[in-house]
């Protein structure tokens, strides 16, 4: 029987006897009939059984007595029923004292008329029996009755002595026994026309078996059992079978092994040869040409055991599978053409051919919107331009039944809401070329997609996709980071200041200064005011000289005093200036510290919420200002009395009292005779050269001990500063291995099903890996650079050449490798003159508006370094790839490497593939996710659905006369109408199937 939904799992038992079989152990109580037992119980069957191969030795009585039950209405519960002739060859298995023949089964199709395998087969066989050689005298007619064997058999008892006939059966069976048959022979008849592809052929493995390999039996033992199609065996379970199979392929002979139950006994009996044991799964229509098909796709419709794996997925999973679809005019639509259809789908590959314009991508569309697809901007039919125009969609429903029974409907005029469950993806020709073509960021999130599937659920902290996921579980170490680099930039400004004092230009400009200040001071020594004696005023004149005298002194005393303390209060001045600076700073740093603290918090406030409690209970943060606050109050009330003292009070400020000092000096001076005045002169020149003195040889005394700090702590400074920087670059890039984990974490499912897969062959190759790689670094760097003046990346192709090889070095996946990257780069640019510090020479190296501090920053930060998934296929990265081999991957991805197991659409797949992509990439993954998954695919060429083995045709046809009225015809490859619309379609391509006749029997 055929199926419109195409190829299904049903179990066939190709070896069941019948009461009239000459052997057989169908016992009843004498009033009970015998066959109606026999029949009743195979109506009892259990419900997978459809198929059953009636078995007779050398006669077809029984065949025709279940067919004339199946005729009076019985066997309801069988589909087909084909008959099978059972004969002993000519070969011998097993021991001298134990013989055992070997069974070769002829199943004949169920369209021979039972008349003609009688008259032409069974007949033809009677001539070419030949007697077992140890009875071979025996005088017997040939003519094959139940009769003529029962006599043979009464003779070649009466052949042997008296006392070894106990050891004989009935004579029925002893006269079968002895009749044996050239497969020759046999194959000589078969091949006459009446039988043409409609018979095949079973060996028992049992008796097979039996014959040993050795020089004299090898080639026929060989020849046997390759020359047949099946193999049949009747196994207790199922273990015995996979080792019987095993045993087959081990000996490398045909192991195309099927169970059965070679039932002798009814369904009671504990024997293994009852009805009803059979572990046989066939996945084709319950026709003889289904069976053939079997015979040509083995590997793939076979199942030997309880249940078929995508059954059992289908049962536990009835969401997942579309059980039909439905078409229908609306109750208003005065439309006459176009869809009145209803569509049972096949829950493995359905392939919807066609000529082009003929409704093909009609059923896609349908199926895409019922499903909610995401992708209905791409459809290709159900658009404004095509079926949508005028409003023609609005007068038809869409209806999809699931197998779970759930029914959902559209008008076709309507799209997916937004918030409605995807239920099957679809992938439109349109939606793959655009992101092939147009968007790598769009054609790598689709991939990400499909990776993600890869991840427990578990393990997706409720995110929605791949992105969110990763940017959640980085989003710490890429805080991290960030704390580094400022860290980082602190390091590099004190190595800048640092290096700066170290450097030529500056030492040289130290001693220059201490120079200048041995100059000034030996200049100031040679200024000294030459020493004036006191000399004593006349007597008419002394007293009042005296009285001026003594004023001049307290008042330069009270000078030296006022000065000193502008020079105490200046200093404390400027020592207070620079701690209220500190405080500033440590209040900028105390609010910096609790902006990141509220971030943090704020950063965590999914999981606390998730997890039920307040992360300020974990962390908390006590900020205290009050000893900031009394200190920087403290020091504006100094300052503020400083600058009062100094500057600000009118009345009695320093430098105002300083200056009234020194007038009454000068107008004391006035009244003073020429020794006296010259005398107060010279004290006041004096003070004034001390105080100048004085400055010179403090400012001589600092220069001379920043000279010796460089030289002994600054240098050692610089030291531990590299250390520490280095130290940094180690955290940072450490951080960034701790993201490429995160990348490997979530990679490392879809990257071990990938290497493990069986596809993943020579000709199939997905290669999968997370590393840290560079991006943009030699531009960067270059872009500092002023490549036009000597040094080592002068010229534009030279410098460029220099970063490369210096890049060829490294393992950026390695700390230490990292480091001495930096280092070199370091060394490199900054070796052009080795006294210099290193940023002396880096900075001579920069262009104009380049900092040193830039150049830091790009070097140091790695911001150049990134995780990164590298995805080829093949040998090529899939940056490289064409867009017809983005293609090809992308439907790889989603056939092989999705574990979303809902319905997957695909419009046009071979489109822009080469033949040999196809056949290489393409339709090995299609056969393989088909195992686990509803399939549709539209296309062009049926070769595709033929080589695919899909399991329904679905031939869309669109009768334009008649209204547009799309009609399709659904069914399996194996039914003839199929093998025609196939073959109608290819046109042309008729020789390319001659090579596959054998598969397709079709008459060419």
């Amino acid at each position: 029987m055929s199926d419109i939904r195409g190829s299904i799992w049903r179990k066939w038992d190709l070896h069941v006897h019948t009461p009239d079989s000459i052997v057989h152990q169908y016992r009843c109580p004498p009033d009970t009939d015998v066959w109606e037992k026999y029949i009743s119980e195979l109506e009892s069957l259990p419900e997978e059984i459809k198929v059953l191969g009636i078995n007779d030795y050398i006669f077809i009585d029984g065949y025709k007595k279940v067919l004339k039950y199946k005729e009076q209405g019985r066997l309801q519960n069988i589909e087909l029923i084909l008959p099978v002739i059972e004969l002993r060859l000519n070969k011998f298995g097993g021991t001298r004292s134990n013989f055992s023949r070997i069974n070769y089964h002829i199943i004949f199709s169920d369209a021979i008329n039972p008349d003609v395998i009688q008259s032409q087969f069974l007949n033809a066989l009677t001539s070419k029996y030949k007697l077992s050689p140890e009875h071979e005298a025996i005088s017997w007619n040939g003519v094959i009755t139940r009769e003529s064997l029962a006599d043979l058999g009464k003779k070649i008892k009466e052949s042997v002595p008296k006392e070894q006939r106990v050891h004989y059966g009935d004579d029925l069976i002893e006269g079968f026994n002895n009749l044996n048959l050239n497969l020759n022979e046999i194959n000589e008849i078969l091949s006459r026309s009446y039988f043409t592809n409609k018979y095949l052929t079973a060996v028992g493995k049992t008796e097979w078996a039996d014959i040993k390999w050795n020089n004299q039996s090898i080639a026929d033992k060989k020849t046997i059992i390759n020359n047949c199609d099946f193999v049949f065996i009747s196994c207790p379970n199922i273990e015995h079978f996979h080792n019987a199979k095993e045993s087959l392929t081990s000996e490398n002979v045909n192991n195309r092994l099927l169970d059965c139950s070679d039932a002798h006994r009814f369904s009671d009996s504990t024997d293994k040869d009852r009805l009803g044991k059979c572990f046989t799964w066939l996945k084709c229509d319950s026709t003889f040409d289904g069976l053939r098909q079997i015979r040509n796709e083995f590997g793939s419709r076979v199942f030997i055991g309880n249940t078929p794996p995508k059954l059992e997925h289908i049962k536990k999973n009835p969401t997942k599978y579309i059980k039909a679809i439905k078409v229908q005019k609306t109750h208003h639509s005065k439309n006459s053409g176009w869809f009145n259809t209803s569509i049972p789908l096949n829950h493995d590959l359905v392939a919807v051919i066609g000529n082009k314009g003929n409704g093909k991508s009609a059923i896609a569309d349908i199926i895409g919107l019922l499903g909610n697809t995401k992708n209905h901007s791409d459809f290709s039919f159900l658009t404004k331009n095509k079926f949508r125009q005028n409003n023609l969609a609005s007068n038809f429903v869409g209806e999809i039944e699931w197998e779970s029974g759930l029914t959902e409907s559209k008008n076709l005029n309507d799209n997916p809401a937004g918030h409605e469950t995807e239920k099957v993806k679809y992938l439109p020709q349109q939606f793959i070329e655009k992101l092939c073509n147009v968007d790598d960021e769009k054609f790598e999130d689709e991939l990400k997609i499909v990776i993600y599937s890869h991840v427990e659920e578990k393990d997706r902290l409720k995110e929605e996709s791949l992105n969110d996921l990763i940017k959640v579980k980085t989003d710490k170490y890429k805080k991290n980071i960030d704390i580094l680099k400022m860290e980082l930039g602190a390091i590099n400004e004190t190595i800048i200041e640092q290096e700066k004092l170290c450097s030529t230009k500056y030492k040289s400009w130290l001693q220059e200064q201490i120079k200048s200040k041995e100059e000034d001071i030996i200049a100031q020594e040679k200024i000294k005011p030459s020493e004036v004696e006191k000399i004593e005023a006349n007597p008419e004149a002394q007293k009042q000289m005296y009285e001026a005298s003594q004023k001049l002194e307290e008042l330069n005393k009270t000078l030296n005093s006022i000065t000193e303390e502008i020079r105490d209060k200046s200093k404390l001045h400027k020592d207070i200036e620079e701690k209220f600076s500190y405080v500033e700073r440590l209040e900028g740093y105390i609010e910096n510290f609790k902006k990141q603290y509220e971030i943090f918090t704020s950063s965590c406030s999914k999981e606390t919420e998730f997890l039920g409690f307040d992360i300020k209970n974990i962390i908390s943060l006590n900020i205290n200002l009050d000893d900031v606050l009394k200190h920087k109050e403290a020091l504006l009330i100094e300052k503020e009395h400083l600058n009062n003292t100094l500057i600000k009070d009118t009345k009695g400020n320093l430098i105002t009292k300083k200056a009234k000092v020194e007038e009454e000096i000068n107008n004391l001076q006035n009244q003073l005779d020429e020794p006296q005045r010259k005398y107060q002169i010279y004290q006041k020149d004096l003070l004034d050269w001390q105080e100048k003195y004085n400055q010179f040889k403090t400012k001589l005394d600092e220069l001379n001990k920043t000279k010796l700090s460089i030289s002994r702590e600054v240098e050692k400074e610089l030291l531990h500063l590299r250390e520490e920087r280095t130290q940094k670059v180690k955290e940072v890039h450490q951080n960034i291995v701790s993201i490429k984990s995160v990348f490997e974490e979530l990679y490392k499912p879809v990257q071990t099903f990938i290497s493990q897969h069986s596809l993943n062959d020579e000709k199939f190759q997905l290669n999968f890996e997370v590393s840290i790689q560079t991006k943009g670094f030699s531009d960067k760097l270059l872009s500092l650079i002023n490549q036009g003046i000597k040094g080592p990346f002068q010229g534009k192709d030279e410098g460029k050449k220099v970063v490369e090889e210096l890049l060829e070095t490294v393992d950026f996946n390695e700390t230490q490798s990292v480091i001495n990257f930096v280092n070199k780069v370091v060394a490199a640019i900054s070796s052009r003159d080795a006294k210099e510090p290193e940023s002396v020479n880096i900075s001579s190296q920069l262009t104009k508006n380049t900092t040193i501090m830039e150049f830091y920053e790009i070097l140091f930060s790695l911001n150049y370094l990134q995780p990164v998934y590298s995805l080829k296929l093949g040998d090529k990265d899939l940056k490289t790839l064409s867009p017809g081999e983005k293609g090809a991957l992308l439907l790889i991805f989603y056939l092989l490497v999705d574990k979303d197991d809902i319905p997957l659409i695909i419009d046009q797949p071979e489109e822009n593939l080469d033949n040999q992509t196809v056949f290489n990439l393409l339709v090995p993954c299609i056969k393989e996710a088909k195992n686990r998954r509803q399939i549709v695919i539209i296309t062009h060429n049926p070769n595709l659905a033929v080589v695919c083995d899909a399991e329904q045709i679905i031939h869309a046809n669109m009768e334009k006369s008649q209204g547009n009225n799309i009609e399709y015809l659904s069914g399996s490859i194996e039914n003839s109408d199929i093998n025609k619309s196939i073959i109608d379609i290819l046109e042309g391509t008729t020789p390319a199937f001659k090579n596959r006749t054998s598969k397709y029997y079709i008459s060419l």
